[in-house]
């Protein structure tokens, strides 16, 4: 990942980037996957995690496909957690209570971030968290490309829908729903909803925003770039 901005130059003036370099290891540290919402902008979020695995941290951007990049430093301990990133002047600073971490998230300005531990039931959800491509058939010679981001959060998830095409990206989806057989999702910021059912590696529906489009929304293999879409 390179800027935040980037990712929300269309629904939020505002740059933030979490892109992160290096490694530190300590002997001790409240082991799980933790997962919050940054709130940018008035109803605008961003999905942050943090994950402890054998005493070293690495951070996830989820709505955004990254993962598993470390701080540059950290300190860790069994009642708090700071880390620092010099290349991108960004910090956390929190402290656990229980399967709770709460602080506050600088870069450029400070934000508040509350982040919970991941239970058995959220950690299976996984498999659904990442990205679904597809093209959208807009008429005979047009397809607009579009990708729905997915993060597992608590007790739910947190997903935004891109149109590369159209330099849209971040969008809130609300009432969204995946499992193995459906997905589905609301968009009141774009009057548009979307509901699918999974098929050959897909989930095949309609995207309705005025009138119903097709549209099939894959999984996008982690790391990989989605095709370049034409404005």
């Amino acid at each position: 990942m390179k800027t935040m901005n980037q990712y929300l130059r269309t629904i939020v003036g505002t740059s933030l980037i979490l892109a992160f370099t290096s490694t530190a290891v300590f002997a001790a540290s409240p082991e799980g996957v933790w997962r919050g919402k940054l709130e940018v902008q008035n109803g605008i979020f961003l999905t942050i995690g943090y994950t402890i695995e054998n005493g070293v941290l690495t951070l996830d951007s989820p709505n955004q496909g990254m993962f598993a990049k470390a701080p540059t430093s950290f300190t860790l301990s069994d009642n708090e957690l700071e880390f620092t990133d010099a290349q991108l002047s960004a910090s956390f600073k929190g402290e656990f209570e229980g399967d709770t971490l709460t602080g506050t998230f600088t870069q450029g300005k400070a934000y508040s971030l509350t982040l919970h531990r991941l239970d058995s039931e959220d950690l299976e959800r996984m498999a659904f968290e990442g990205r679904y491509a597809g093209e959208m058939l807009v008429n005979r010679r047009t397809q607009l490309p579009l990708q729905v981001n997915v993060a597992v959060l608590h007790d739910g998830y947190y997903a935004t829908l891109d149109s590369p095409a159209q330099q849209s990206y971040g969008i809130p989806l609300t009432d969204f729903s995946i499992d193995a057989t459906q997905m589905s999702f609301s968009s009141p910021m774009i009057s548009a909803s979307y509901s699918g059912t999974y098929a050959e590696g897909g989930y095949h529906g309609d995207f309705l925003q005025g009138q119903k489009r097709s549209l099939t929304l894959s999984k996008v293999a982690q790391g990989e770039e989605p095709a370049a879409a034409p404005k």
